[in-house]
This record gives structure tokens, C-alpha cells and sequence, in this order.
């Protein structure tokens, strides 16, 4: 795991007293509104009021002419056909919709298009293909604002459109009947922040009138909108958080025999489903059908009446899953290997990694765990013969779209937001695309790094269930809303247990002074954790809520683990200074100084390790353990490279983490011989 800068958010400790009182709430609650700079009285009265506030779906721009056109067409039998796209948010808007118009006696059918075969939106094929079925209007959703050669060639066959999408406008919109975009420059819409099954949602309270029963629509239908939501990963306020709280209320009594199916294949049947399960047990699911396989399967999943039939399509979901996690495995493994084979990758300021035939569906989800592992902006690309295809994900306040598009000139078509991008080029170009990509980085000036925001710090004495209960208000967590961590601060551990029929869970018992806590970490294994009984650590936990033979009980699951001595910042930083000199780029000679090795270094480093060897462990926690030595982790680093190169040891790093053997050698050995201490000489 990369390091992480611990952040303890600010908190007006006199301004939570003051929304206490006005609010009759729980001081503990109005703290933590705080911290999240929820403050206003308007604000937290709408925080935490269970009523749901829309606003009126008119204020879109077209809005009155996508219902105009969408009226007609249901009135006169015409076909219709719902056009989506092939992730979550695609697949729920398409099901939404079809099932709306279905309902209202509307002729319609839906298209997804193949991710590898078509790509992303509207293609001239597929309108082709759906003017050969007699369709006459085309109502796109999560889709549509960039198809303007695609929306003029369905009109010139008599195919009208309309466009639901969330995604931001070009210059020049299509030339449809209706364009319902919240980001269109001149929608007067009071919330942007949909995501495009929200937009849907709001054509279809468009098609209810004036009188429309807002509740009845969301009883109906809020489980697709929950999962659509959820999975766009659009900001969990507003109106969105609104839809997301419908969602959850009414999904475990859903009608819905696809997410019923859903559900049970997620194991959350006989669960409550919050938020974090349906981001992390429902959503992958159904991204994994449409990157692997037909999306189409899923929105008959989503659409069906026949049980049999969702349970058969559910099983089928369910093996693309499977097939997602292994092939995402075998991609990382790949990925590793290279970057242990050519290690100056590492040291970029973005990591690059390719190889052929990867799977395109897969290489984003690979990207994401490559940025955690690395804790740096993340670039995994596919070869696919003469073309090549990337996706990326990056760090908070690095643009990774940015960046990409300052390569346009040579890309065929790239897309995406600052975290998550993808583009596709050359083969041939992708020497010069890494070497841009890293210039334009470069520039950037300091790369920022993971960030870990504690909300308070915790008194171990005041955790209780009680606690959880208060913060429910807050509920759902998401994006811009995350769910709340907590610092517990020089605590000392007291028991290390592994767990699980694996072992790969760690339940770790810490206390300070007379208190004792319990905390777990799930998916960590005993060659992986570092730290030793005794240890004076710092963990992030959250707090959660599970219920076990009818009983509630707490449990605080570990986000992250530090030396209490340490600041991780430093540590970060020193790690930066090491990779600029691994860059060949010119490093200051007074701050290289200070970590220059010298014999007396070399020889504690040596002794330490031939006590030990061999070694596992994180290279964070081995220069904790040489604190007493004043051996900085930039200087450790260029240590164990001048001992590797001169066989006094070996090393092989997996990210942070180091496998260190001590090598059986006879007769002195030059460690001033080796390249690391000549460039640090000079």
C-alpha cells in the first residue's frame, strides 16, 4: 500500500456548538457538519428533513419538446427505440426508460452497442440497422451530446432524436428535436449533477404533467436509479442523494425480479443495502456483463417479467464476474512483472504500463489498482495490433484528461473527466505518447499524492454504537459525501490475529491506557503486515454498523496504519527526492546532502539486515525500524540500491513493500564503486 498523507480536517469547535442548539441535535453529529463545511441553516434543515425535494423537470432546455415528440410518438404506435450505453448508468437508463414507455403502451425496443465492436454512443450501423426495424424516433440516454454527424445521418433517413444525456456539450449541439442536458449553457436546471439515469428520471416526470406523482414514480423505479447513480459515481447531494435514499428505502421490497436476482447473486438478500454495497457488490456486477460480454443481456435482465428468465441471465451476470476478476488478475500480474523487468517505469511521475492483446473492458480497473498500490496518475493501455487503447485514473488535483489532450493532435479519439480518462492511438505512437504524457507532468510542477482525510480524531473511551447511530443522518455516502474516518492516535499494539479461512483478514487489538479496542483489515495476509506487538501506531478507521443473530454490533474496519512518530508527508517527500535522482533530473545539492549515505550508515543498514534476512516488509516500516540510526527513507533507498548492485544483498520490490536477502560474499566490497554513490558524489 503507497503512503498516504494523513489530513485531519479543521473543526470550529464553537460553530458546532452553535448548530447543536439551533438544530436540537447531537453535538457529535453538528461536529461532524462542521468538518464538512455544512453550515448554512438552509443546508443542514434539507440535510436532515427525510423528504425529498425535486425540482420542476421543465426548467431543462428542450424539455418541452422532448415530451411534445416522445407524447407523439407513444400516441400514434410509432417505434421507438431507447439507445444507451453499456455501463451501469447506461444499462439502468435504458431499462428506465424502455419500461416507462412499455408501461404507457409506447412500441418500443432498446439498443446497447458492443464496447469492443462499436464503441461508446450513437454509430451510423447501428441507425442503419434500426431504420431497417421501421424505428422513426431514437431516444437516446447517458448518451448523444457529442453525435453530431450521427443525429444529421438519422435525420436524413427520417429518424427524429432525442437526447438525454449528462455528459458536457460541445460548441455545436446535434441537430435533434430535443437536447435535455443539464450542462447545456443555457439549461436553467437547478441541479446539474445527475447522472443520466437522473436526467431520464426527469423526462419521465416531464411525460407524468403537472400533476405527476413524483413518490409513485420513484416506487416504481427508484431501484434502477440507485444503482445507476451510484455507479456514475456522480456527487451524493442534492438531488442525487435524494434519489439514492428513495433507492435504498424502497430496493429491498423491489418488484424488479432482475435486481432481485441481482441482489441475491451480491449476497445482500437478507442484508440491508447501503450505498458502499451497492458501489462495491451491485455496480461491478453489471459493468462486468457490459465489459465482457452483451450489455443488451443486461437490460433484458433489468426489463423481464419471467423469473426463470432473470434467473438464468442473473447466473450468466454472474460468471462474467468471475471471468472480470480473473482476467483483471492476470492483466495486473502482466503489469507487474514489466515494472519489475524495467523499474525505471516506477520512478515516472506517471506510471505507463501496455501489453498486447489486454483486454480494453478490464484495463481500467487494473489502472485503479495500479494508482493505489503506486499512489501515482496511472496509464494501462491494450495492444491491439496497429491501434492501441488506454484508460487511466488518477490523483486527486492532477488531470489526467488534461494531460491526454494535450496529445490530441496524434490521438484518433480520447474522453473522460480529470481521474478517469481513456483515448485510443497508433501503436506506433505510443513511444512518443509516454514521453509527452510525463513531459506535460513534468511542467505540472509537484505531483500531488494520495490524500487521507480524518474527519476527528477519536477518544478510544467514546466509541460506541451510539456514535454510528448519530451520523445516520449523513447518510448515503458517495462521492463529495464520503463516508466519515476517524483518527485514533498513539495507540499500542496489543494482539495481532489473522482470520478467515484464508487467513487473509487481520483482527488487530490495540489500547491506550485502560482502553482496549478491536479493529479489522480485510485482505491483508501475515507476510503483508509490518508492524510488530508494541508498536505505537496511528490507524484510520470507519465506523460500521452489522447485525448477527439480531444483535447490533460495531465494528471498526482499518482504512490505514502509521508510526505515530512518523509523518508520512516527509516520508513522501524524501521518496519524491529518490525518484528525481532515479530520473537523472538535477535534485538541489543541499537538500541531496542531507541524504547521503555514508560507512557508518552502510555498515548499522548491514548488521540490521543480516540479523533479519530475510526481510519482508514495507520500506516505510524498515526506515521506522532504523530510526535510531538517522537513516532518512531517500537515504535508505539509495542504500539498498548501492548494496544490491555490489551482491552484498538482493531486493525485489512489489511497490513499497521489499524482499530483502543478505548475500553470502568474502572479501571487502566497494560500495563508493557503485553508480548510485558516484551520481550522489558528483
Amino acid at each position: 500500500m503507497r503512503l498516504k498523507n494523513w489530513s485531519l480536517l479543521a473543526l470550529n469547535k464553537a460553530n458546532a456548538e452553535r448548530i447543536a442548539c439551533e438544530n436540537d441535535i447531537p453535538y457529535f453529529l453538528a461536529m461532524m457538519l462542521d468538518v464538512r463545511h455544512i453550515v448554512d441553516q438552509r443546508d443542514i434543515a434539507e440535510l436532515l428533513l427525510d423528504e425529498a425535494k425535486f425540482s420542476d423537470p421543465f426548467e431543462f432546455m428542450d424539455m418541452d419538446k422532448a415530451v411534445a415528440r416522445v407524447k407523439a410518438a407513444i400516441d400514434s404506435y410509432e417505434k421507438i427505440c431507447v439507445y444507451g450505453d453499456y455501463d451501469a448508468d447506461g444499462v439502468t437508463s435504458t431499462a428506465l426508460m424502455y419500461l416507462y414507455l412499455e408501461n404507457c403502451g409506447a412500441n418500443v425496443i432498446y439498443y446497447i452497442p458492443d464496447r469492443n465492436g462499436e464503441g461508446y454512443g450513437l454509430n451510423v450501423a447501428a441507425i442503419d440497422k434500426l431504420r431497417n426495424e421501421g424505428v422513426s424516433l431514437i431516444i437516446t440516454v447517458d448518451n448523444g451530446i457529442s453525435a453530431f454527424s450521427e443525429v444529421a445521418h438519422a435525420k436524413s433517413l427520417g429518424i427524429d432524436t432525442v437526447i438525454t444525456d449528462h455528459h458536457q456539450p460541445p460548441k455545436v449541439l446535434p441537430d435533434a428535436v430535443a437536447v435535455v442536458d443539464p450542462h447545456r449553457s443555457d439549461c436553467q436546471s437547478a441541479f446539474k449533477d445527475l447522472a443520466g439515469v437522473g436526467v431520464v428520471f426527469k423526462l419521465i416526470c416531464a411525460l407524468e404533467g403537472p400533476a405527476a406523482d413524483v413518490e409513485f414514480v420513484l416506487e416504481n423505479y427508484s431501484d434502477l436509479i440507485l444503482i445507476g447513480t451510484v455507479g456514475d459515481v456522480v456527487p451524493l447531494t442534492g438531488e442525487n442523494r435524494a434519489l439514492v435514499k428513495k433507492g435504498l428505502r424502497y430496493i429491498k421490497n423491489t418488484n424488479n425480479f432482475g435486481v432481485q436476482e441481482i441482489l441475491t447473486m451480491a449476497k445482500l438478500a437478507d442484508k440491508p443495502v447501503s450505498s458502499a454495497s451497492v458501489a462495491f457488490s451491485v455496480v461491478p456486477r453489471i459493468n462486468a456483463a457490459g465489459r465482457l460480454s452483451s450489455a443488451g443481456k443486461l437490460v433484458e435482465l433489468l426489463t423481464t417479467e419471467d423469473l426463470a428468465k432473470a434467473q438464468e441471465i442473473a447466473g450468466l451476470v454472474e460468471n462474467d464476474n468471475i471471468r472480470r476478476k480473473e482476467i483483471e488478475n492476470e492483466i495486473l500480474l502482466h503489469a507487474e512483472a514489466l515494472l519489475k523487468s524495467e523499474p525505471e517505469r516506477v520512478y515516472q511521475r506517471v506510471l505507463i504500463v501496455e501489453g498486447e492483446g489486454w483486454h480494453p473492458g478490464v484495463i481500467g480497473i487494473v489502472a485503479a489498482r495500479l494508482l493505489e498500490r503506486y499512489g501515482k496518475p496511472t496509464v494501462v493501455i491494450s495492444l491491439m495490433g496497429e491501434v492501441a487503447r488506454g484508460s487511466c485514473r488518477s490523483v486527486e488535483g492532477f488531470s489526467l484528461y488534461e494531460a491526454i489532450k494535450s496529445c490530441s493532435e496524434y490521438l484518433i479519439r480520447f474522453g473522460g473527466h480529470p481521474l478517469a480518462a481513456g483515448f485510443e492511438l497508433k501503436s506506433s505512437d505510443l513511444a512518443r505518447f509516454k514521453g509527452d504524457i510525463n513531459s506535460f507532468a513534468k511542467n505540472f510542477g509537484e505531483m500531488p499524492c494520495l490524500n487521507l482525510n480524518i474527519d476527528c480524531k477519536l477518544n478510544p473511551e467514546a466509541i460506541s454504537l451510539d456514535l454510528v447511530d448519530q451520523l445516520a443522518p449523513m447518510a448515503p455516502f458517495g462521492k463529495d459525501n464520503p463516508e466519515f474516518t476517524f483518527g485514533l492516535y498513539s495507540m499500542k499494539i496489543c494482539d495481532i490475529k489473522f482470520v478467515g479461512a484464508e487467513k487473509n483478514h487481520l483482527r488487530l487489538a490495540v489500547n491506550r491506557g485502560n482502553q482496549q479496542i478491536s479493529a479489522v483489515k480485510f485482505f491483508i495476509t501475515q507476510q503483508e503486515f509490518c508492524y510488530e506487538l508494541g508498536d505505537e501506531i496511528d490507524i484510520a478507521v470507519k465506523l460500521s454498523k452489522s447485525q448477527y443473530k439480531g444483535q447490533d454490533s460495531l465494528t471498526l474496519i482499518i482504512e490505514d496504519i502509521k508510526f505515530s512518530a512518523v509523518d508520512n508527508k516527509v516520508l513522501i517527500d524524501e521518496q519524491r527526492i529518490y525518484e528525481a535522482v532515479k530520473r537523472n533530473e538535477p535534485v538541489a545539492a543541499d537538500v541531496l546532502r542531507r541524504h547521503v549515505p555514508s560507512r557508518d550508515d552502510f555498515s548499522a543498514l548491514y548488521r540490521f539486515l543480516k540479523a533479519k534476512s530475510p526481510v519482508n516488509v514495507d520500506i516505510s516500516v524498515l526506515c521506522y525500524r532504523l530510526r535510531n540510526f538517522n537513516i532518512s527513507l531517500c537515504k535508505l533507498l539509495f542504500m539498498l540500491d548501492a548494496m544490491a548492485e555490489c551482491g552484498l544483498i538482493t531486493v525485489c520490490a512489489n511497490a513499497d513493500v521489499y524482499f530483502i536477502e543478505v548475500c553470502e560474499v568474502s572479501g571487502k566490497v566497494d560500495l563508493e564503486s557503485s553508480s548510485v554513490m558516484k551520481i550522489l558524489r558528483k
